[in-house]
């Protein structure tokens, strides 16, 4: 059964008629691959053997196209009566077939019927034509079918068969969309109307690859609104691929053409790359649009592109993309296409090809799908390129764009770089570039070096106006030039001579260098770091500022550095930049380490240390000082101590990360019992921070790390130095630095100061939100207050400072205040019995008064009237055994109204 075929049944049944009553008849039936011509043919062979005419049917076979008669043998075998016309019939000339058709003519009418006329030989054809028309007195029905766009030797053929006077022709076509969905369900796979426009868009009609497409997906009918993906290799691909075959060589190579160059295809171009006359191509065209397989000078779908590329090998693959390339760029097209085609070839030698790789680079954002496009396009530059000037400057790009990917890799390639600088072969805008480099991934000596050599290359003649170094060794250079000896350097591995305890700073500090990777910030700054990262998407051009804005609220508001962090990163997708996605776990962690979420540290930086495996390199430090200080303060100390020395490549030591791993380890040190250790560990990250001008309190505060461990060792007069330079420092404004430095002020001033110092601290503590810190403050001043004879008070702050310790989960903290704190250690009220709790109402009066607020400003917020705010009162002073507001309890200081 032939559907939506009826003109052409119709005029294939009234040739038929016509040829039973005497008159020969000549059909044409001509389409493209695919659309049906054979199953048509075979119709009309099966109607003329059911109508009483003898058939012969045979199809040509392009394996035998240049065998003499091959064809004529085949239809002889099938008047023989062989069933299979692939079976050749006897050896016999045009003369014998013509006799052999004559006598079958006078028997009574006959069909000939032959197939894929465009393969027959040229001995056979020229047999046919002529009894075709020498016989045109006989009953004799001549069916031909071919395809029109494909080329044959004798190209006046369709001008021939126009001479014949019974001449008919039948076009076959592609189907439409209301009709493939009908020839859908006659092959018994109803498609729902949703699905219909999508699985004619597919198969562009072409009745095969309808098929194809049905047999991929026996069960499209259940309600999917679209069609399925077509399977990679499946009967769709290969059906494709077939039909392509069959356009023709010219339809072949154009559609390899449109394949590789992909959507940036077009006639032109596809001709161009298939080396086509632009006749030729023109019809090649043609051909494969009459057979559904284009959709303007696309082809189908990505599965079709591939089943035509698939025959083709690696290196004809390579070779066309590289060619693809170049007709692109001499098109002036998008660099980043070019540059998939480079990349897709493996080969870039010249000028523009290593040109156009750089240029893509630019053209952000990549696809999801592909985050290292970027850093691909320069590897493969970077290896393509002859001259080391430019081959330089890519491996700083490359540098510059693989921290994202690969933090450890973006290290190790500005090693190139820098000893090119130290032979004199880098230019000085590359050197000031480099220092960029090496100053954003921590390495501040080496960055300083960078723009030393630098500023030596401009300030030297060269030949030419070109200023460059000599090619010198970096020690020839008088050392005035730099200030200091350039040496290697790395703080765990060197020999640490003792230094006095001393807050000034050794000579010579990097401040250069230190000012491209740390920028002091006050809390004043807040709201302009926000506004950025509000309206700056995190991009390979935004990222430093992006960095430095994220971290001028980790040091003043770390919850809003935490809420930060989580959503820049949600911004990126986690496989296509596991190094941004490791920095800001970093600062979330360092975010709420420093709010005292001692838990939520640990696993956020357990997270970005994850991101960095197996590819951290120095940057591994900066997670790793966060996960070991968290450890430290939740008292798991034998987890932490794999930490405590990891094992990194190279001088690990020698970049800025280290000083955070080197504070975090004096910390360890200090709480496992070897204060020693630590005091050398915190007066070594002071003095590589005054070396390169990091020293900043509210980054490293290391004097009061080390006030802490010269007390530990009973050394207060030294702690007290370092706690009052740390005070007097112009950098040590915010509130938790102050905090913990007037807390550490008030473990070595006279007793009667202690209190206001603490409650100083506290209150500067409570304001930045640290709650670890504020439970060792009110610790400390619950044990000031107990030594000047206020049991009560320093009864209740230390519970308060026990509860903080609690909630942080620092459980040696905790142990530490309990023996002073736990319920059922806790001394009686004096004269008063034991302490009642106090109810609602009650803790909220008491909250603002404790604040500092009036009976009348308390009785305005809460509605109510003064007399009931004084009862309020006087049963809380019962309660707690005071006589007067100076007297309640520091912890109210810390607690909302509005939350009672």
């Amino acid at each position: 059964m032939l559907l939506h075929r009826d003109d052409e049944r119709a005029r294939l049944d009234k040739a038929l008629r016509t040829c039973t009553g005497g008159t020969a008849q000549l059909v044409l039936v001509e389409g493209a691959p695919g659309c049906g011509k054979t199953r048509f043919l075979q119709y009309a062979a099966d109607t003329a053997g059911a109508r009483g005419l003898t058939v012969l049917h045979a199809a040509a076979d392009p394996a035998t196209r240049h065998e003499d008669h091959a064809l004529l043998r085949r239809l002889a075998a099938c008047r023989a009566g062989d069933p299979s016309p692939s079976v050749p019939g006897p050896d016999l000339t045009g003369t014998g077939f013509a006799d052999l058709l004559r006598a079958a003519c006078e028997d009574g009418p006959v069909a000939l019927c032959v197939d894929d006329l465009q393969y027959a030989d040229h001995a056979s054809l020229a047999e046919l034509m002529h009894l075709v028309h020498a016989l045109r007195g006989a009953r004799l029905l001549t069916v031909l079918a071919r395809s029109p766009h494909h080329r044959t030797d004798d190209s006046e053929l369709h001008t021939e068969l126009l001479r014949h006077q019974g001449f008919v022709r039948v076009p076959l076509t592609c189907l439409d969309a209301r009709s493939t969905a009908e020839l859908a369900r006659f092959w018994g796979t109803p498609v729902p109307a949703a699905a219909t426009e999508r699985l004619h868009r597919l198969s562009g009609g072409n009745p095969l690859l309808v098929r194809a497409l049905l047999a991929e997906q026996q069960d499209a009918a259940d309600g999917r609104p679209e069609w399925p993906e077509p399977e990679p290799g499946g009967p769709f691909a290969e059906a494709f691929a077939t039909c392509v075959r069959r356009c023709g060589p010219a339809a072949r190579r154009l559609a390899l053409a449109l394949a590789v160059l992909g959507p940036q295809a077009d006639l032109p171009r596809a001709a161009r790359l298939a080396r086509l006359g632009t006749d030729t191509a023109a019809r090649a065209r043609n051909a494969l649009d009459a057979a559904g397989l284009i959709a303007g000078a696309r082809l189908r779908h990505p599965t079709a592109e591939s089943a035509v590329l698939g025959p083709l090998t690696s290196p004809q693959r390579r070779s066309m993309h590289r060619q693809a390339a170049r007709i692109l760029h001499h098109a002036l097209a998008e660099p980043l296409a070019v540059a998939r085609h480079l990349l897709a070839a493996g080969a870039a030698g010249h000028d523009w090809e290593i040109q156009a790789l750089r240029d893509a680079t630019r053209q952000e954002p990549f696809s999801p799908g592909d985050p290292d496009d970027a850093q691909a396009f320069l590897q493969l530059a970077r290896s393509s390129c002859p001259k080391e000037p430019t081959r330089l400057r890519i491996t700083l790009e490359l540098a510059d764009r693989a921290w994202r990917l690969n933090p450890a890799a973006a290290h190790h390639l500005l090693d190139e770089p820098q000893a090119a600088l130290r032979a004199g072969r880098l230019a000085a805008a590359d050197a000031g570039w480099l220092a960029r480099l090496l100053a954003g991934q921590g390495r501040l000596e080496e960055a300083d070096e960078a723009l030393t050599l630098a500023a030596w290359d401009n300030a030297r003649p060269a030949p030419d106006g070109v200023p460059s170094v000599p090619p010198t060794r970096v020690a020839e250079i008088p050392a005035q030039v730099f200030g200091r000896e350039v040496r290697p350097t790395g703080l765990s591995q060197q020999a640490r001579p003792e230094y006095p305890v001393t807050h000034e700073r050794p000579a010579g500090p990097v401040t250069r260098a230190a000012a491209l990777w740390f920028r002091p910030s006050t809390g004043d700054d807040v709201p302009a770091a926000e506004r950025l990262l509000a309206d700056t998407p995190p991009a390979q051009a935004t990222f430093g500022s992006v960095g430095l804005a994220l971290h001028t609220l980790v040091h003043h508001r770390p919850h809003r550095a935490v809420a930060w962090s989580r959503r820049l990163g949600e911004r990126i997708p986690a496989p296509g930049a596991p190094g941004w996605q490791a920095f800001f776990a970093t600062a979330r962690a360092e975010a709420l380490l420093r709010l005292g979420d001692l838990a939520g540290a640990r696993r956020e930086a357990t997270s970005a240390l994850d991101h960095l495996a197996g590819r951290g390199g120095p940057f591994l430090l900066a997670p790793l000082a966060v996960l070991l200080q968290a450890l430290t303060e939740l008292g798991e100390y034998a987890a932490a101590a794999p930490c405590l020395h990891p094992t990194l490549p190279g001088e690990s030591y020698s970049t800025v990360h280290a000083l955070a791993f080197l504070r975090a380890r004096g910390r360890h040190f200090l709480a496992t019992g070897r204060p020693q250790a630590a005091l050398e560990e915190f007066l070594e990250v002071g003095r590589t921070a005054g070396r390169w001008a990091l020293d900043q309190p509210e980054l490293l505060p290391w004097r009061t790390d080390a006030a802490q461990a010269l007390l530990r060792l009973g050394r207060p007069a030294e702690a007290q130095t370092l706690v009052a330079d740390q005070l007097a420092l112009p950098a040590a404004t915010g509130a938790r630095v102050r905090g913990i430095t007037l807390r550490l002020s008030a473990a070595t001033a006279e007793p009667r100061r202690r209190v206001a110092l603490l409650m100083r601290a506290a209150d500067e503590l409570r304001d930045y939100g640290d709650r670890l810190e504020l439970a060792r403050c009110l610790a400390d001043l619950g044990s000031a207050l107990r030594l000047g004879g206020e049991g009560t008070r320093a009864g209740t702050i230390t519970r308060r400072a026990w509860q903080l310790a609690d909630d942080c989960g620092a459980v040696p903290l905790r142990e530490a205040i309990r023996p002073a704190a736990a319920p059922e250690r806790a001394a009686p009220a004096t004269g008063h019995g034991d302490i009642v709790p106090l109810s609602a109402p009650e803790e909220r009066v008491a909250t603002l008064a404790a604040q500092g607020h009036t009976n009348r400003e308390i009785a305005t917020k809460l509605f109510v009237s003064a007399s009931t705010v004084e009862r309020h009162l006087t049963c809380v002073y019962r309660k707690l055994g005071i006589s007067r507001r100076q007297d309640l309890p520091m912890e109210l200081r810390t607690h909302s109204y509005e939350r009672v």
